[in-house]
């Protein structure tokens, strides 16, 4: 382009006829414009693309499987956006329009600011640049477009649930380097308070001959044909074939803890308390199976109400902590008015479990780098 520019200005078109140039010129032009527009407001790469080549499951002679690791609607150009992008070329519109169209989250302007320090090593650089990239996937329900959300942030271990200006912040635990939390989108529909626990075949197996093990931990079978049975008929053949199962009680043991916030994905995880709120002490708190556990799970419940009605928050404040260990030295009978097994919510709330590497610190005014712990930036960077 710059080279095509000189021609013309020069008049040097080195025996080409100066039509073609001028044509070379709009084509590039062009192509170079809707190839910068759609990258600022889409993004330059797909994430499902990236993120779901990385782990390998099993690779045999015929086929190597992938796990899945996101679910991300992202949104891409359409003849609408085209069609406006060309409206747009008039020398009075092309300038706001074009800086329209990147993010307008306050993430994404202190990610600029960053960027234009001048210290920063090529490193810290490239990270942020990654980043900027994480903040133009354009999600079916995007996050600029939203005034009341829930963000979690992996690499952080943070949640952050986001009332117009109001911000409730809390730790989390996430899974594993192995058993990753997958990065999607959905919508928080409901609530449950004393959840059982079905437990995952890929737990299931490790445990469905260890008798001992589950009657400490109140988990029992349940067979299709059969109902509820001890830990001593398990059967780990019918468990794998999803003929029984491995249930935990409710209770102070749950690993779901005493509630449980539900959002439709394809992964089976979801948000919910514990019954090990020590891993919250932990500098790295990677430790799940792939759900994110909550630090303060009540104070998220009320943040979930549309309403704030105090008979409600008090029941599901009753139903938290009311003890159910019929054994336990302070049991008192369980006044069951007072008691909530679900509450679904009147407005579904978005919920975002993302990955940055450069994120917010404890409050929104600045940002700092966190730890890649599960590596995702190399890829990503590699791609840009």
């Amino acid at each position: 382009i710059r080279a095509d520019i000189a021609r013309v200005r020069s008049l040097s078109c080195d025996g080409t006829a100066l039509s073609n140039i001028f044509a070379r010129l709009e084509y590039n032009l062009s192509l170079s414009y809707f190839r910068y527009i759609t990258s600022l407001h889409y993004g330059f790469v797909s994430p499902n693309d990236i993120f779901n080549r990385i782990d390998t499951v099993y690779v045999d002679s015929v086929k190597k499987k992938m796990s899945r690791l996101c679910d991300m609607p992202v949104l891409r150009p359409d003849s609408i956006f085209y069609s406006k992008s060309v409206q747009m070329l008039s020398p009075d519109s092309i300038v706001g329009y074009v800086a329209g169209l990147s993010p307008q989250q306050p993430l994404y302007t202190l990610l600029k600011q960053r960027l234009a320090n001048e210290e920063l090593t090529p490193q810290q650089r490239k990270r942020v640049l990654c980043n900027m990239e994480r903040c133009r996937w354009r999600l079916s329900t995007h996050i600029d477009d939203c005034k009341k959300y829930i963000e979690v942030n992996i690499p952080s271990f943070g949640l952050r649930a986001v009332d117009a200006d109001s911000v409730l912040t809390m730790r989390i635990g996430c899974g594993t380097v192995k058993q990753k939390t997958p990065l999607l989108s959905s919508k928080i529909k409901r609530m449950e308070l004393n959840p059982q626990w079905i437990v995952p075949k890929s737990i299931a197996k490790g445990i469905a001959y260890s008798y001992s093990y589950m009657h400490r931990n109140n988990m029992f079978i349940h067979d299709k044909k059969l109902g509820k049975l001890p830990p001593e008929q398990s059967s780990l053949e019918k468990i794998l074939n999803g003929e029984q199962y491995i249930v935990q009680e409710s209770g102070p043991k749950n690993s779901l803890g005493r509630i449980i916030f539900r959002f439709e994905n394809s992964f089976s995880v979801f948000l919910h308390d514990t019954s090990s709120p020590w891993i919250f002490q932990y500098k790295n708190r990677a430790v799940s199976h792939g759900c994110v556990r909550v630090q303060k799970p009540y104070d998220l419940a009320v943040f979930l109400l549309e309403k704030k009605d105090q008979e409600l928050m008090d029941k599901i404040h009753y139903s938290m902590t009311v003890q159910l260990d019929k054994t336990a030295k302070d049991y008192k009978p369980i006044d069951k008015s007072k008691m909530k097994k679900a509450v679904y919510l009147d407005k579904e709330i978005p919920l975002f479990i993302s990955y940055y590497t450069v994120y917010y610190a404890s409050n929104d005014d600045y940002i700092v780098e966190y730890e890649d712990i599960y590596g995702y930036d190399k890829h990503l960077a590699g791609k840009l």
